[in-house]
């Protein structure tokens, strides 16, 4: 019967640095977390890894090279290269965290980047907003004042019009009241004329009388004159 191999250490303590590293990780996604920090922590992990895994390949080297020179030769190199195995999956595990945190910033600011270009497209659309509400009201001042104007305009003209009839209906009666002025006048006149020329006549005829009597009493006189007799001369 053919026994199952046991887990190897190599393998779980990779799994367990692992599982430290995504516990790590949650926790610092759960707290706010300085996106410096967490690049320069990346960069740290992959030189780390990068070291990590030139040493087990420089290790390894060295082992092998020793391992001629042992009697179990390739009992020994397989010893080798399960720690060199054993710490090239610890230098992956730091490269794959530090690749973690990389994508994280990366997904960090791409959300940011939506974000901002959300809040940007908002603001947009208000002042978008705002400029068409500013706008109908504009159109809707301009319609206003046209109407206000026409209104006003409407309202000149009929005043306009109802001042050109009060004026003509006052000139009207001026002229009127002027004409029936001069009519009385010419009337007063023509009575003034008519009683001048009445007394005139009467004048006339006073005088024509009077020196009809005048001469009456002229010729009367004269007439007397003559049949008087002649008184004689004392003393004859």
């Amino acid at each position: 019967m053919r026994l199952c191999r046991p887990f190897p250490a190599a393998l779980l303590s990779t799994l367990l640095l692992a599982l430290c590293f995504h516990g790590s990780v949650g926790a610092q996604e759960a707290s706010a977390v300085d996106p410096a920090t967490e690049i320069a922590r990346a960069e740290k992990m992959r030189e780390e890894g990068k070291a990590l895994h030139d040493a087990a390949e420089a290790r390894f080297a060295q082992e092998e090279a020793a391992c001629y020179e042992r009697f179990l030769v390739n009992r020994c190199i397989d010893q080798a290269r399960q720690r060199r195995v054993t710490e090239i999956r610890k230098a992956r595990a730091l490269n794959v965290e530090a690749g973690r945190i990389d994508l994280a910033e990366k997904n960090r600011r791409f959300a940011e980047r939506q974000a901002e270009q959300e809040e940007l497209a908002s603001k947009k659309a208000i002042e978008r907003s705002e400029q068409e509400a500013r706008t109908r009201a504009d159109s809707e001042t301009r319609l206003r004042n046209l109407s206000e104007k026409d209104a006003a305009r409407i309202q000149r003209e009929q005043e306009g019009k109802s001042r050109a009839l009060r004026e003509a209906e006052t000139r009207n009666r001026h002229e009127a009241a002027q004409a029936s002025r001069r009519s009385s006048e010419a009337a007063a006149a023509a009575r003034r004329a008519e009683q001048a020329a009445a007394s005139r006549e009467d004048y006339d005829e006073r005088a024509r009388k009077a020196a009809d009597k005048k001469a009456e009493k002229a010729k009367k006189a004269a007439a007397g004159e003559k049949a008087a007799p002649v008184s004689p001369l004392i003393g004859k």
